[in-house]
């Protein structure tokens, strides 16, 4: 029965209004706004870090197979890989101490800033470069192996030799490649394995051998703060500093008398000039290398003949010659050290002077046939053996020798091609460490045509172990054969210096400034 009855109990309300009523009290509102925020920041964030991951995946291998790209990759991923080696060892390598007393330290202040270029991207060793870019104000030096800032750049002439990749990309201009790169590293591991615990290489001409061991380290910009080798390049640059300071003369050779402690000498000199240029783009102190170094330069030019050349075997005191005529296998380890002497940007007495009259010499010892040397193909040192020397002295030390060099690389390349080079019948490695100099200097068609004699030679040659066999020459004098109990190491210095040539130094004509001895 309906009733209308005021008193009858009303309806209960919907469930989910008294839910609603109790979500508001507790402050239901503003938790769902906040917990809806925060929810769509993580999203977010989550969705920045997959997108990161995907746009730059970690590398756990990179491929091979020849490949320029491939080739460009590897040699990224080494430098990445060394880089962060450097930057904990760097901060090591510049509180280490030399145990040697006396001045000469190398600093980075040790020259003036002017007349040494920062260009923009001169490649450092570490992959680094200095920049002074748009609003740095000061030209202020990134440097990317832990360096400071105010540094000098290298000497143009050597700038392609510091970074990995720099190195590859000269490799491929200049008709080399990664094979090459593959050589000279394992040629070093084997060097590292030779050498002696008193820091030298070799046995019977220790002062050279550890000159020519050093000169391919620093080939490849290997110096006393580098990861692998720094150690090696320390010790042997130790043995040549005390070997000078055994010697009130500055010899660096352990037989003052002989005659080829004339080749030592300019030799490790040659070596200590190169490690004064690198060292500044270090941290690392070397006590008594420069004064080392100053006094070998010194004992050189005191000791430059009156035609302007060098020889050995009339002084009681020292193997220099101090009369009579120049002896131009001798004269070519002397101008290198000269060469050395210029890039360091050093005040030196008489360097100007010296150089100057070395390139008189040289010009004086061109045969009527364009070849440097005797016209007697029976003489020890003749055209066919030493035209490399006499070239390659004019190229880096002359102004305006086009026609001699042209006249002499006319000689060579007659007569390499009637006798292309043969490991197993023609293998002069001496004059092969010259004629390869000389040619890729000259660029162009010449070097085409000596590059693809050469490199198949030393490629096809080297051992499994890194080092070259033995090879068979025609010629004993400007062979291996002198240095004797040493012709091992030899061979090797010879044959890595040679692989390097294609970025150790550029070719005059690609420096910015022409050739620095035409200032």
């Amino acid at each position: 029965m309906k009733t209308d009855s005021p008193h009858q109990a009303p309806l209960p309300p919907p469930t989910g209004n008294r839910l609603r009523e109790a979500w508001q009290r507790i402050g239901g509102g503003s938790l769902t706004l906040s917990l809806a925020v925060h929810a769509a920041i993580i999203f977010l964030a989550g969705v920045i870090v997959m997108t990161s991951r995907v746009m730059q995946p970690e590398v756990d291998f990179l491929p091979t197979g020849g490949t320029a790209a491939g080739a460009d990759a590897t040699a990224e991923h080494e430098y990445q890989v060394q880089r962060k080696k450097r930057s904990t060892l760097t901060h090591q390598a510049s509180m280490r101490r030399i145990g040697i007393e006396g001045p000469g330290e190398v600093l980075i202040d040790d020259l003036p800033a002017a007349g040494m270029e920062l260009p923009s991207g001169v490649v450092i060793p570490g992959g680094g470069s200095l920049r002074g870019g748009a609003g740095s104000g000061n030209g202020a030096a990134t440097l990317g192996n832990g360096l400071a800032k105010g540094m000098v750049a290298l000497p143009p002439s050597m700038r392609g030799r510091c970074a990995p990749l720099a190195r590859l990309e000269k490799l491929r201009q200049n008709g080399g490649g990664p094979e090459c790169e593959r050589a000279v590293s394992v040629s070093l591991e084997w060097l590292k394995g030779k050498q002696n615990t008193d820091g030298s290489w070799g046995r019977q001409h220790k002062a050279a051998m550890t000159g020519l061991a050093l000169l391919c380290f620093l080939g490849r910009c290997e110096m006393p703060d580098s990861p692998f080798y720094g150690d090696t390049v320390m010790k042997g640059i130790l043995y040549l500093v005390e070997l000078g300071r055994k010697n009130p003369s500055g010899l660096l050779a352990e037989d003052r008398t002989r005659g080829p402690s004339c080749y030592e000498h300019g030799i490790a000199t040659y070596a200590l000039g190169e490690v004064y240029t690198l060292s500044r783009l270090g941290q690392m102190k070397l006590p008594g290398m420069r004064e080392a170094f100053e006094k070998g330069v010194k004992l050189i030019l005191d000791h430059q003949l009156e035609d302007g050349g060098w020889g050995y075997g009339e002084d009681g005191d020292l193997c220099y010659r101090r009369s009579g005529r120049g002896d131009l296998s001798v004269t070519g380890w002397q101008f290198q050290a000269l060469k050395a002497a210029k890039h360091t940007r050093l005040p030196i007495d008489g360097l100007q002077g010296g150089i100057s009259r070395a390139v008189k010499y040289l010009e004086s010892t061109q045969s009527p046939h364009g070849g440097f040397g005797a016209v007697n193909r029976d003489a020890g040192y003749n055209q066919w053996n030493l035209s490399g020397v006499g070239i390659l002295g004019l190229q880096t030390l002359g102004s305006g020798k086009t026609g001699s060099v042209r006249k002499g690389l006319r000689f060579l390349t007659e007569f390499l091609t009637a006798e292309p080079l043969d490991w197993d019948r023609n293998a002069n490695l001496y004059s092969w460490y010259y004629m390869t100099q000389c040619y890729f200097q000259q660029g162009g068609a010449d070097w085409a045509f000596y590059n693809a004699q050469f490199l198949p030679q030393l490629l096809g040659n080297q051992q499994q172990d890194g080092s070259w066999r033995e090879e068979r020459p025609n010629s004993t004098i400007a062979s291996t054969s002198p240095a004797g109990a040493d012709r091992s190491i030899y061979r090797q210095a010879l044959c890595t210096l040679m692989l390097e040539v294609y970025y150790r130094y550029l070719k005059v004509a690609d420096r910015e400034e022409g050739s620095i001895f035409q200032r």
